[in-house]
């Protein structure tokens, strides 16, 4: 709980609290602007608030910079902080030796975490600024007791609620489902919209869809007269191919015949030179009676024919080379026309362009009916999911409503003596009424509101309230002392304050002075002057 708070501009620069009740007190001649909202307020600031600054300006235009210490005790632990009016999103966590400043939303999630909210919770100050019920705050009107602002709508309300009773955990998981599944959506409406995909209506859907049936009868026809083609092709072309191998292996042995030719007229032409007389005499060492001369003339009749045979050789070789170079490039061009061959099997060209086009036909239909199903399907998904978020949220909506109604009744009872009137909320999907039913005076509406608040302080985890004196104006001073009792029965902390205390019985004016935080009058103001008046 709050158990302290320090700031030397206050009158009283350090203020105590307990559990249960915690009372400012005015003054008898119930004198205004002496501080008591922005007393409140600066509460509100401590429990992070954000209105101190922005509704009390005129308090930091003439007191200067605001530095509010505040500590919380829980455990028997002493948990210290400091926030201050100039740079209110930083707060310092005095405990803390190694950097101590950390952000407001830091601070917000330490109090929920240290009020023990629940998993899946509302935050901190979500759930505590609807009843922190100050003046300026605009959350006063007991006609409208939920809302943290007049204009705040439903849709932000509805969940606050169902975290505050901690039935909002299933519904989480459906909306967050919900959003996934609407995203899902969005992208493939966005598909739709571009152009990128076409949007059949159910006439449409019924077309393509027999469209389709006529291009998979047309695709059929096709592939069987391809694979026709292919096997008539094959047999023609096989038959094709023997002729043309056979037509490379004459060529092939042909040039295997010429080239035989080459290398014996290139021998003829390298080994076919005439011996010398130098050789002879070296032949004479082994045959001493061999006739060198007659060797000689035999050599130089050879010799006279080599040169004759010769010239017909080189004309024989580049006749052969020719012939050779020819036969090549015949070979190459039967490879060729046996290549050309095998590629031409199953290459009708006007079936396989036809063929193409009405696959392309089909598949850009198939992907039509394939998103539009999908779409269908998402439809279904998101109308599934809302119609789960619906009904979990009505049940619970109803047993909170249940709930509050029952409590509500259980103080107006005890706020007021016979058979009072009791209040009614009513929670629907789309807005929520507080009936104040026969009894619609102003000071019950507000003990109305009272008691609503009550009940959340009883049933939930909200941790605290703040009354100014607004919300007691109007109602009787026999309720306003039951409710004080009732105030500080609590165990958690009730902030209110109050002026005319005198008007009370003893026995409430000892409860208000033995719950005082402060006292404020005309001689003593919050903050030690007054501005108000024009000098």
């Amino acid at each position: 709980m709050l158990k302290e708070i320090r700031c030397s501009q206050l009158i009283e620069e350090k203020l105590e609290f307990n559990s249960g009740l915690n009372v400012l007190t005015g003054p008898d001649d119930g004198a205004n602007s002496i501080g008591k909202s922005s007393v409140l307020m600066l509460l509100d600031f401590a429990f992070a608030g954000d209105d101190f600054v922005k509704l009390c300006s005129d308090v930091i235009d003439n007191v200067g910079i605001i530095t509010v210490e505040m500590d919380f005790v829980f455990d028997d632990v002493r948990h210290s902080f400091s926030r201050s009016t100039n740079d209110p999103k930083v707060v310092v966590f005095l405990n803390e030796q190694d950097g101590p400043e950390k952000s407001i939303d830091e601070y917000r999630a330490f109090l929920k975490e240290i009020f023990r909210f629940p998993k899946c919770s509302s935050s901190f100050r979500g759930a505590v600024n609807p009843f922190f019920r100050i003046w300026g705050k605009d959350n006063y009107n007991p006609n409208k007791p939920l809302n943290s602002f007049p204009s705040e709508p439903y849709s932000n309300i509805k969940p606050n609620l169902l975290k505050l009773y901690s039935l909002y955990g299933s519904l989480k998981d459906l909306e967050k489902e919900k959003s996934a599944t609407e995203k899902k959506k969005s992208v493939l409406k966005g598909a739709f919209n571009e152009g990128y995909i076409k949007s059949l209506t159910k006439v449409q859907k019924a077309k393509s869809e027999s469209r389709l049936n006529e291009l998979k009868s047309e695709i059929t026809k096709i592939k069987v007269s391809l694979e026709n083609y292919s096997i008539n092709a094959s047999q023609i072309i096989n038959e094709e191919n023997l002729k043309i191998k056979s037509e490379k292996d004459e060529l092939v042995r042909s040039i295997f015949y010429l080239k035989n030719r080459l290398k014996r007229t290139d021998d003829n032409l390298t080994y076919g030179n005439t011996a010398n007389k130098r050789n002879f005499e070296k032949l004479k060492e082994y045959f001493p009676e061999v006739d060198i001369n007659k060797l000689a003339k035999v050599d130089q009749f050879h010799s006279g024919i080599a040169k004759i045979l010769k010239s017909e050789l080189r004309e024989e070789k580049s006749l052969l080379e020719e012939q050779i170079k020819s036969l090549e490039l015949e070979v190459k061009s039967v490879e060729s026309k046996l290549l050309e061959s095998a590629k031409a099997v199953g290459k009708p060209s006007g079936l396989v362009d036809k063929m193409l086009e009405l696959s392309s036909e089909e598949k850009d239909i198939r992907d039509q009916l394939r998103f539009r199903e999908i779409k269908s399907t998402i439809d279904d998904k998101v109308g599934e999911i809302a119609g789960q978020i619906i009904e979990s949220s009505t049940k619970s909506l109803s047993a909170i409503e249940s709930d509050l109604n029952i409590a509500m009744s259980k103080y107006i009872k005890k706020f007021y003596k016979g058979n009072p009137v009791s209040p009614k909320i009513k929670l629907s999907e789309t807005r929520y009424e507080f009936d104040h039913k026969e009894d619609s005076g102003t000071g019950k509406a507000y003990a109305n509101m009272v008691s609503l608040d009550m009940s959340f302080l009883e049933k939930t985890y909200l941790p605290a309230l703040i009354h100014d004196l607004i919300v007691f104006s109007n109602i009787e001073d026999h309720a306003i002392e039951d409710i004080f009792e009732e105030y500080s029965s609590t165990e958690k902390q009730v902030f209110i304050s109050v002026d005319k205390i005198n008007r009370f019985k003893d026995k409430t004016q000892k409860l208000i002075k033995d719950n005082e935080f402060l006292a404020l009058g005309s001689d003593k103001l919050a903050f030690g002057k007054s501005w108000k008046n024009r000098k």
